[in-house]
């Protein structure tokens, strides 16, 4: 890779040409995180309902969460790589607009075709923290920048609690979903005006070759891959059109691999991923991935459900639904802050590797303890508890264990190949509600639920022995 920085920067000033003050550029920047993370607690409870305005099923609605997921994969190191190359404050703002755009058009859609397509906007969200990031380490290093950093990474954990219960009191305060959705176009919208008026460019640049058959490849096999499943309720697996996509969607996904291997800068650096430092930290963070965004769809429509038609389910709308995961959330942020004090403690790989079992524990427990409202809300607690550990010590674990001088790559990757799992595990589960259902019912059956619980719960396992076998590896030090 040829990187080589611009002429000195000038002066770090604002659209005033007065100096800017590190306190307020981290207050702006944290407010846009506080705001991801409104977005991301935000939508879940809010799906049962988006799925009544647009009349379809608790399968077809979890595209709502993966198709955000699987643009996210491919936004996300394009934007940051920009960014590097022409400003992160710019990517920023072309994240923001593109954002805004995407949240208008899930508020105002007419039809779920035109909401998937904002879902799609809004994949450049997951490029917000990366980019806030390296404007902050633009301006602020040492101590400085790990705490302004924290303080980020904090507001965006925060935001997920804070959304998770503005949602329900939205919907009842506003008379409906479709006006509690315009709050994030609002937010959003706020957080551009930061961006344009209140965040400063940072100072360096680097000469860097883009990798576009890299990310048109992978753009193209997600492509395939998604439409490919959502298809199966409807045309079954021997339709030739979802064979045609998957087996087509395989394929480039293959030849996409086989072009990132020889390129000298790739989209994304499975190079890395191959390391054998990294590779079961890497595994272990798909792994997790999956339980933790493949299952937000599939937990709020169970809680949603009329038990008199399906069997199962407690009928919440979106404030219950919101309340009854609210344990959990506050549990998530917990176990972040926490983790570093147990780390110091027992060793980061075995933080991990507990918050992985608990996760676990929580998942494997929903599968029989569903019939109650308190029970389904103490079981997900364990799963909160464990997401908390998981989410505060991995960014550490992949630092501390990449390759010499690669550290940046393998953070990016972590971010990348973490979202591109989710994202494929949501539309899987789409598929598992969408063909495993009543009998004479168009309702998932609790079969289809227990199906996505289980897998969670396999992965939390499987993770934890991943992030063990890795520790075996590892000098004392690191463990």
């Amino acid at each position: 890779m040829s990187v080589s920085p611009s002429p000195a920067a000038p002066p770090r000033t604002d659209a005033a040409s007065a100096p800017v003050r590190i306190g307020a550029v981290v207050g702006f920047l944290a407010f846009v995180e506080l705001t991801s993370g409104i977005f991301q607690g935000f939508l879940p409870p809010l799906l049962p309902s988006i799925a009544a305005v647009h009349h379809v099923s608790a399968g077809d609605i979890g595209l709502v969460t993966s198709l955000q997921l699987l643009a996210a994969a491919v936004c996300v190191p394009v934007l940051t790589k920009l960014g590097d190359m022409y400003g992160h404050r710019l990517m920023l703002r072309i994240a923001l607009a593109l954002t805004v755009l995407g949240a208008a058009l899930v508020a105002f859609a007419p039809s779920y075709e035109l909401l998937l397509l904002g879902r799609v906007l809004s994949g450049p969200q997951s490029a917000w923290l990366p980019l806030n990031i390296a404007i902050t380490r633009d301006r602020a290093q040492g101590e400085q920048g790990r705490r302004a950093i924290g303080l980020l990474v904090g507001c965006l954990t925060g935001g997920v609690t804070l959304g998770s219960l503005m949602s329900g009191f939205a919907e009842d305060l506003l008379g409906g979903v479709r006006p509690a959705l315009c709050v994030l176009v609002v937010l959003a919208a706020l957080s551009l005006v930061c961006a344009f008026f209140l965040v400063p460019e940072t100072g360096t640049r680097m000469r860097q070759r883009i990798d576009a058959g890299g990310f048109v490849g992978l753009a193209v096999a997600l492509l395939l891959l998604q439409y490919g499943l959502s298809q199966t309720s409807k045309l079954g697996w021997d339709s030739s059109t979802v064979l045609t996509c998957l087996l087509g969607g395989l394929a480039v996904l293959a030849g996409w691999a086989w072009w990132e291997l020889r390129t000298p800068e790739p989209a994304v650096d499975l190079r890395v991923i191959g390391h054998r430092a990294m590779w079961p930290v890497q595994a272990a963070a798909m792994l997790f991935a999956i339980a933790l965004f493949g299952s937000q769809s599939p937990n709020s429509t169970f809680l949603a459900t009329d038990s008199g038609a399906a069997g199962y389910g407690f009928g919440l709308d979106t404030m219950a639904i919101a309340l009854t995961t609210l344990p959990s959330q506050i549990l998530s942020v917990i176990g972040a802050s926490l983790h570093s004090r147990l780390a110091a403690r027992v060793g980061l790989h075995r933080t991990i590797a507990s918050g992985a079992a608990l996760l676990a524990t929580g998942y494997g427990l929903l599968c029989v303890l569903h019939d109650s409202r308190t029970s389904f809300a103490v079981t997900v607690s364990f799963v909160g508890l464990g997401v908390g550990l998981m989410s505060g010590g991995f960014p550490s674990l992949v630092a501390e264990r990449a390759p010499a001088g690669q550290t940046g790559i393998a953070a990016g990757i972590y971010n990348t190949i973490r979202t591109l799992a989710g994202g494929i595990a949501g539309g899987l589960f789409a598929v598992a509600l969408s063909n495993v259902l009543l009998a004479n019912s168009p309702l998932p059956s609790v079969d289809a639920y227990r199906i996505v619980w289980l897998t969670c719960a396999l992965s939390g396992l499987l993770a934890a022995a991943l992030i063990l076998f890795a520790r075996r590896r590892t000098p004392h030090e690191l463990v």
